[in-house]
């Protein structure tokens, strides 16, 4: 017998092994065991096994080098196979999102599993090799020490303490002086500390000082939520009904929950409740760790306190700990972040993945999953109830629950804000704020009321643009306009986040007089600060607010007054527990729809839907003021009328018309390596492959799109922020049918590993991304 084994400790590598005969009874796919590689001992995960008939056909391809044996199952595993459904989940996210299987396991094992520890030890060759005097003196010291530590010691330890460790351990690998083994922390230890977090919830919450600093405000919150909870009555709503059903009815369904926070929260309550009755768990997805946080508070405020946080800013002991403590089924409510969808959860009933529109959900590392899918592919291996709820439901959910969802927009909100909308096209070009926007504000100024403005752009200016040239100085580096800032004045890259003095003359024509192309949140502070300047005005975003202790800091300031004006950003807009104000005005309502990305649309709607929701006068709603260039604009009518139906129609209209999400599937095809010559050879060849493919693609997929638009773009040249020394080249293909594409996409990736054995280059697939970059 074979088994295919990756090594977390190995960038998640797949080796072969033999399986001695004594370990047949015992091992399973997903069985943690110990392994050879070279001269170290390492641990792994079985991924495959193949039987004496295929074993027999593997065998004749290693007559030269005969395979390894695996040493034994991992004792500190107590034998424990990762769990069936976990194992058949990322076999689905592996075939989804054309991602090896090795790539995938990172997500499932536990967090013991991929901490990895190599100890070194002296071999008997290594003590007789101490007794020769011609040893240089620094591989003498090296070889003492482990003679005075028979239990080895940690290679880190080694490489901190001495001086050219590495390589006297390589020579000393080689010539079987020492072995080095690769081990895990032990999996004992992790019961133990369960325990002391059980017992004390400060101990076990790993989140930021600020996020509780009020103490008076957030008990507050938690406990109105809690109460209203406790008060609400679901005799008459037809959505909790629909619910109920699905919960009685068991077994794998899904079901979109459309609604303003308060309303989702209290029929999450209400279905925990209910699948609790059922004997069954609950796994709770939110797309931030405070949301996170804050959501596990208030089930221990109901009186459950099997309740769990997970997420992957908790320490790695505190992480692994959790991760056994739901294992054992100790756990009845899990609630965290994407990660959280790859727990072990037993009996796991339902999956509520809350703000499914988020953006976060998506993964931007190998493989490059979307939560949303994933809780689908989980609801089923698991026959479990999946909701997705949402105030602003994603294109992809309404696209699929497009009658239900309509019948929940449609019912009007008997406190909905009163919105006005101003054409900045009658107003001089560089408008700040129009009349009517700057008589609101003095208006609330003068009732000592307090005011949200909303721009969703940092710093000063999108860029400066020389006025007789028209020309903008560029980054160097990453060839994209660099953004102004203030205070200090500077020139700032998106991407590298370099860093350049503001230019006196253009360094194209030389030319000494610059204007301002677009506005950020400092020129829009500058201006309210000119205008009223006995008013206390701050900003609220990522260039200011650095931190979640400064975050709260200055949230807690506007709550008690100490701000008549805020200026943010959408992260303002995105925090737990975003404040409101009688006036909510945006200066520049269709900024993000010139952003070029298909979902720019979408991502403005939500995100002025959600700003809709911050304009409150105490118990009354309170009034918006959007500024616009694009009155008539799909997106901005249906804010405008407050009527979401619009928006939703005609966005998935012109998806459809040009092929992209949810009419289609979209796939990026991303080359990335450190020499150009390399990379371009490799784009060379997928080039000609992609259009083979587009060419041989059934008559229904060729040319979907307005006027025959082909359905397979690049290649591309590309930036990434952070990844600026890399060549990146794009391909984007779309496609209606993601298994043929997904079939021929696996076609070319194994010519192209045929054609390209040892490459340095990583072509990488991402299905469905967020970003087109």
């Amino acid at each position: 017998m074979l088994a295919d084994v990756v090594l977390p400790g190995r960038r998640f590598q797949v080796f072969t092994y033999q399986v001695p005969p004594n370990l047949f009874p015992l091992i399973h796919v997903g069985s943690p065991v110990v392994v050879p590689l070279g001269s170290a001992v390492v641990s792994g995960v079985v991924v495959a096994l193949f039987g004496s008939h295929t074993s027999s056909s593997l065998l004749s391809q290693f007559r030269h080098k005969p395979l390894r044996a695996i040493h034994s199952l991992e004792a500190d595993a107590g034998n424990r196979p990762l769990e069936h459904n976990l194992f058949r989940l990322i076999e689905k996210i592996s075939e989804y999102y054309l991602t090896p299987l090795s790539a995938c396991l990172r997500l499932i094992v536990p967090p013991h599993s991929i901490r990895v520890m190599r100890r070194v030890f002296l071999t008997e060759e290594g003590r007789q090799a101490l007794s020769h005097t011609s040893l240089a003196s620094d591989v003498q010291l090296v070889l003492r020490k482990l003679e005075r530590s028979p239990k080895g010691l940690l290679r880190s330890s080694l490489i901190r303490s001495m001086n050219n460790v590495p390589d006297i351990l390589t020579r000393g690998k080689k010539k079987g002086w020492i072995i080095e083994q690769t081990t895990t922390p032990s999996g004992s230890k992790a019961p133990s500390r369960v325990g002391a977090m059980s017992s004390g919830r400060n101990t076990g919450r790993s989140v930021a000082p600020g996020l509780f600093d009020s103490p008076q405000e957030e008990s507050t919150d938690l406990s109105e939520s809690v109460q209203r909870t406790a008060s609400c009555s679901f005799e008459d709503n037809q959505l909790w009904k629909h619910l109920l059903c699905a919960v009685q009815a068991g077994g794998f369904q899904e079901v979109p929950v459309i609604g303003s926070e308060p309303v989702r929260q209290d029929l999450l309550f209400k279905m925990v409740e209910s699948i609790a009755d059922q004997g069954h768990r609950a796994l709770i997805l939110t797309p931030e760790v405070q949301q996170a946080e804050i959501l596990g508070e208030q089930f221990r405020l109901v009186g459950n306190n099997q309740v769990e946080v997970y997420h992957g800013h908790l320490s790695f002991m505190v992480r692994a700990a959790r991760w056994e403590r739901i294992r054992q089924g100790d756990v009845q409510v899990v609630v965290g972040t994407r990660s959280a969808l790859f727990l072990p959860v037993p009996d796991l009933g339902l999956i509520w993945i809350d703000q499914e529109e988020d953006p976060s959900y998506k993964d931007e590392h190998l493989p490059y999953f979307h939560a949303r899918e994933v809780a689908r592919m989980r609801g089923e291996c698991d026959q479990a109830l999946v909701v997705y709820g949402s105030t602003c439901p994603s294109l992809e959910v309404y696209g699929r629950f497009t009658e239900q969802i309509r019948q929940e927009l449609e019912r009007e909100s008997q406190q909905a804000p009163q919105v006005e909308m101003i054409d900045l096209r009658a107003l001089p070009y560089e408008t700040i704020l129009s009349p009517v926007l700057l008589a609101r504000i003095t208006r609330a100024l003068e009732k000592g009321e307090q005011v949200i403005l909303l721009l969703n752009r940092k710093g000063f200016s999108g860029a400066l643009v020389c006025r007789d040239c028209g020309k903008a100085p560029i980054c160097t580096t990453c060839g994209v306009p660099l953004k102004l800032y203030q205070r200090p004045s500077r020139l700032v890259c998106s991407y590298c986040e370099g860093i350049q003095p503001t230019p006196e003359t253009c360094p194209t024509c030389q030319g000494r007089v610059f204007r301002f192309s677009g506005m950020g949140t400092q020129r829009l502070e500058e201006e309210v600060s000119r205008l009223f300047p006995a008013v206390s005005v701050a900003r609220f975003d990522r260039e200011n607010v650095k931190t979640t202790e400064a975050a709260d800091a200055m949230l807690r300031q506007f709550r008690l007054q100490n701000i008549q004006v805020l200026i943010g950003t959408e992260f303002l807009v995105h925090q737990a527990h975003p404040p409101t104000a009688p006036v909510i005005g945006f200066p520049q309502a269709d900024f993000g729809l010139h952003i070029p990305d298909f979902r720019s649309a979408e991502r403005t709607f939500q995100m002025l839907s959600k700003a809709l929701s911050l304009a409150w006068n105490g118990q009354e709603a309170g009034e918006v003021i959007l500024q616009t260039r694009l009155p008539d604009h799909h997106v901005l009518m249906a804010i405008g009328h407050q009527r979401p139906r619009i928006f939703y129609d005609q966005e998935l209209e012109l998806r459809d018309i040009l092929g992209y999400p949810p009419a289609t599937h979209v796939i990026l095809v991303v080359v990335t390596g450190a020499q150009g010559p390399r990379v371009q050879r490799v784009v060379d060849f997928l080039h000609q492959r992609l259009r083979e493919f587009e060419a041989a693609r059934t008559p229904g997929e060729a040319g979907k799109g307005i006027m025959g638009t082909p359905m397979i773009l690049g290649p591309m040249a590309s930036k990434k922020p952070g990844r600026i020394k890399k060549n990146r080249v794009l391909f984007l293909m779309k496609t209606a049918d993601l298994s043929e594409a997904r079939r021929g996409l696996r076609k070319i990736q194994r010519e192209y590993e045929a054609e390209f054995p040892k490459n340095p280059v990583v072509v990488e697939f991402n299905v469905d991304p967020m970003d087109i970059q």
